[in-house]
């Protein structure tokens, strides 16, 4: 176990090293101050990551250059749980090529401070760009999480044609047919399956919603 932390060690050092003589190398180019940048994030070194990326920012003047340092800067701040500059950056972000990106980090910005509406109106948007993995995951949860289940089924069924054996859109559409009274059995059996370690650290989530479907029984019941 030891030896192969010390080889990644070494390998995450190499990495960094690269990287670093590639800004050197190339200074005129975004990109190399980008690949920097998230690997610092990556490795949760956000303060020297914001430093990298505000000091490129100084330096590049074109708004093709800077919107990647603004989505790499926004990447920085939301991995920091510093969610509102995160917006902030995000919102720098208007050419095509990242405008869909930026969609969805504004959607789960807005997703990790519960302010799911909000963050579905920008899943929605980002769903209409392209039907790609994480808008229709973004549309799906944000649904669940209002309450939405018929809609929310629509949007996992939709990701689940695509990847069948994603496991975080099998276990939510497994939770979903759960509340709405359907056998789930099959969408837990394969997240088990392909990941269950997964499965494990998640199981906590089944009993919460058993609980609740149970409470909402009872409460039907005495309404009667």
């Amino acid at each position: 176990m030891a030896e192969n932390q010390k080889k990644m060690v070494n390998e995450t050092a190499q990495t960094i090293k690269s990287l670093i003589a590639a800004v050197d190398k190339h200074p005129d180019d975004p990109q190399t101050y980008y690949n920097l940048g998230s690997m610092l994030t990556e490795l949760k070194n956000y303060q020297q990551a914001e430093e990298l990326f505000k000091k490129a920012l100084q330096y590049f003047k074109r708004d093709e250059q800077r919107e990647l340092l603004h989505y790499g800067l926004g990447n920085v701040f939301y991995a920091s749980e510093l969610y509102q500059e995160a917006k902030n950056e995000f919102q720098q972000i208007t050419q095509t090529k990242l405008k869909t990106a930026a969609l969805l980090m504004r959607a789960q910005t807005e997703y990790a401070q519960a302010n799911y509406q909000i963050s579905l109106a920008y899943a929605l948007t980002a769903v209409e760009e392209g039907k790609n993995r994480s808008a229709l995951m973004l549309a799906g949860e944000n649904l669940l999480a209002l309450g939405d289940f018929a809609q929310a089924k629509n949007y996992f069924d939709q990701l689940l044609e695509q990847w069948p054996h994603d496991k975080e859109a099998n276990f939510q559409r497994g939770i979903v047919g759960m509340v709405m009274g359907e056998k789930s059995v099959d969408f837990f059996k394969r997240v088990e399956e392909n990941d269950p370690d997964y499965f494990k650290k998640m199981k906590a989530r089944l009993v919460d919603v058993e609980k609740f479907i149970t409470a909402q029984k009872q409460k039907n019941q005495g309404g009667k």
